[in-house]
C-alpha cells in the first residue's frame, strides 16, 4: 500500500504533473476516493502530497478505476480544469483504452460489445438489461483479441486470452459486465466470473487502463500483475 505525503511522489505513481493535472498510475487494491474506511485511497493521498508542496490540497477525479483495477487515473487541480475535462468526456474526446485477461477464447477477434446496463446499489453489481427498464444506460465498448494461450491457475489448465479495449461509454464495472455477458468473465473477478464465487473480500482483476489521450496529451503504461504475467512478450510493446 502507498504511503501518504511525500512519500507518495518517491513511489513515482505520479507519472505525469503540470498547473492543471496529475495523472497517476493506480495499483490494483487501492481505492481511489475513500470510502469510509481506514484504507488509504489515492485522492487523499494527493490531497497530502499537495499539501506538502504548498498547494492547494485539492483535486477532482475525471475518471474512476474500481479498487482491484490497475491503471491511469486523472485528476483536475481546479475547478476550471475539472469543468474543462468533464466536457471532453461527456464528448467522447477523451480516448480510454484497457487490456483485460479473460478466461476462454473470443468467438470473434474483433468487435462491438454493445448492451444496456442496471446498477444494483444494494450489491454494488451491474447487470445487462432491456433499454425500456427504468434506470438503464447504453453501455458500449470496442474490444480486439491480442492472443489466446492454456495456462496452469492453482494446478488446472485454464485457457485465457489477452483483449485491448477501447472504452466507448463508462458504466458501472462495464467492462467486467459486459464480458461475463459473452462467456469470457474476466479473471480473477469474484463478482462476475463463476470460477471465484464464494471467494471472500476482493481479490486483483487483470483489468488495466494503459492508455489515456486527450487535448493533445498522450499517456500509456505497460500492465503488469497477475493475468498479465501470461502475456509478457506480447506487452513488450507497449
Amino acid at each position: 500500500m502507498l504511503a501518504i505525503g511525500l512519500s507518495y511522489n518517491k513511489m513515482k505513481s505520479i507519472i505525469y504533473e503540470d498547473n492543471n493535472i496529475i495523472i497517476c498510475h493506480k495499483p490494483a487494491g487501492m481505492l481511489v476516493q475513500s470510502e469510509r474506511s481506514f484504507d488509504v485511497d489515492l485522492e487523499s493521498a494527493l490531497k497530502t502530497y499537495l499539501f506538502e508542496k504548498k498547494e492547494v490540497p485539492k483535486v477532482h477525479v475525471i475518471n474512476r478505476l474500481d479498487r482491484p483495477v490497475s491503471g491511469l487515473v486523472l485528476f483536475a487541480k481546479n475547478k476550471d480544469y475539472a469543468a474543462k475535462l468533464s466536457r471532453e468526456m461527456q464528448n467522447k474526446g477523451i480516448c480510454k483504452e484497457y487490456y483485460a485477461v479473460v478466461c476462454g477464447s473470443m468467438r470473434e477477434n474483433k468487435g462491438i460489445l454493445q448492451n444496456y446496463l442496471i446498477k444494483d446499489a444494494k450489491t454494488n453489481t451491474s447487470k445487462i438489461t432491456n433499454s425500456s427498464d427504468t434506470g438503464a444506460k447504453e453501455a458500449k465498448l470496442e474490444y480486439e483479441a491480442v492472443a489466446t494461450k492454456k495456462v496452469v491457475e492453482n494446478g488446472e489448465e485454464l485457457e485465457v486470452t489477452l483483449v485491448r479495449i477501447h472504452l466507448i461509454t463508462g458504466r458501472h464495472h462495464q467492462i467486467r459486465v459486459q464480458f461475463a455477458g459473452i462467456g469470457n468473465p474476466l479473471l480473477g473477478d469474484t463478482k462476475y466470473n463463476p470460477r471465484y464465487a464464494g471467494k471472500k473480500g476482493w481479490q486483483n482483476i487483470a483489468l488495466c487502463s494503459y492508455h489515456l489521450e486527450f487535448l493533445g496529451k498522450n499517456f500509456q503504461i505497460k500492465p503488469s500483475g497477475d493475468g498479465f504475467a501470461y502475456f509478457e512478450k506480447e506487452l513488450e510493446t507497449i
